[in-house]
């Protein structure tokens, strides 16, 4: 009896780790996600969406909090990861990859990824905020001449990120798109979390008469060729692999279709990439403020089904879910959106210095 009480746990204390984990990444590719998108609008020097900047700015600075957010996964590390497990990590497969597969690289290297996010984040943030009381024009073109390397920074670690977060849960399996698959599903939420910013703030009267229609349009039509790049990209990693039929890189996606997890890949199939697709495809639903809520609410769904086939095969070989996961939903993401809600509180919600304003508000799609 005893013996079965400290099975049980153990694996109640690892089935917390990974809903955690789930829901911590989930967050966070949401944050990361803006943050990319915010020299992307700087290098390609767009003006549509400065009315509606302030809102992306805000869910990228929230990014030193998601850190913080970070040390359950450090803690629960030995629980989840295999390679923590000095009996795992004495095997042969391992024995080349313990100099990255250890828990002080792993450490080590969340921090580094963290100040650089929360460096780029808060300088973006805070130039920004800085322009609306200075009015000082130049700051634009130091933000814009800065992008270009950022972009490219923070790329490298979120995928550097998504390696160690989610693809070392198995560490005989790599895929060198992982990294674009994570922030690809990242990237879509984000525009659909932004919609749902958006709309929410509009109900309580406010940005009303500066975020139009036709910037909803945009973030409809973000939605729609993000869910498309979405499923380009899992459908690449997927038939790669499956065509190549090599035992250690095809076992990923065995494990993931056996035992009920099978019908939840299907379900993200369908839920993920076409329905959304389908949905999204009509200009009309992308100006239809309820529809585009809907589908919004729909992908924040489904990409989460997503990352939680993604993760919790490593926990159980037989479909589980529980309160675990979806408390771990409220948790994680009222503490992520609170964050959120705090950094913007005091601000103005509109960038009113920019220079690109005017053009951003008399904004049309063609």
């Amino acid at each position: 009896m005893e013996d079965t009480k400290i099975t049980l746990e153990g694996d109640g204390m690892r089935h917390f780790g990974f809903a955690y984990l789930t829901n911590f990444a989930f967050f966070l590719a949401i944050s990361l996600g803006a943050l990319i998108f915010i020299p992307i609008m700087y290098v390609t020097k767009a003006s549509w969406h400065i009315v509606m900047r302030r809102l992306v700015e805000v869910t990228a600075a929230v990014l030193p909090l998601m850190a913080l957010l970070a040390i359950p996964v450090i803690v629960f590390a030995g629980k989840i990861y295999g390679w923590a497990d000095p009996e795992v990590a004495a095997s042969h497969a391992l024995a080349h990859k313990l100099g990255y597969l250890n828990t002080n690289a792993f450490v080590i290297r969340l921090v580094i990824y963290f100040v650089i996010w929360t460096g780029y984040s808060w300088f973006y943030w805070k130039t920004s905020a800085k322009q609306d009381e200075t009015g000082d024009l130049s700051l634009t073109g130091r933000l814009e001449n800065f992008s270009g390397f950022g972009i490219m920074i923070c790329a490298l670690s979120i995928a550097g990120a998504s390696m160690d977060l989610l693809m070392s849960l198995d560490p005989i399996w790599f895929s060198t798109m992982f990294g674009v698959y994570y922030w690809a599903g990242g990237f879509v939420s984000f525009f659909a979390v932004m919609t749902l910013f958006t709309l929410g703030l509009q109900r309580t009267g406010r940005l009303t008469g500066i975020i139009s229609a036709e910037h909803l349009h945009d973030y409809g039509k973000a939605m729609f060729a993000f869910t498309f790049f979405w499923g380009y990209i899992a459908f690449s990693q997927y038939m790669l692999y499956w065509y190549g039929n090599i035992p250690e890189e095809t076992v990923w996606f065995l494990v993931r279709s056996e035992n009920g997890w099978g019908w939840v890949g299907l379900v993200t199939l369908f839920c993920t990439f076409m329905l959304p697709f389908a949905g999204l495809v009509s200009r009309f639903t992308k100006r239809q403020r309820p529809l585009l809520a809907f589908w919004a609410v729909w992908i924040i769904v489904a990409q989460w089904i997503n990352l939680y086939w993604v993760v919790m095969p490593e926990f159980s070989e037989s479909f589980v879910i529980g309160p675990m996961e979806i408390l771990g939903f409220f948790g994680v993401g009222g503490i992520w959106l609170a964050g959120i809600v705090r950094l913007a509180m005091g601000h103005k919600l509109v960038p009113v210095k920019d220079p690109r304003l005017p053009a951003s508000l008399r904004f049309e799609n063609p």
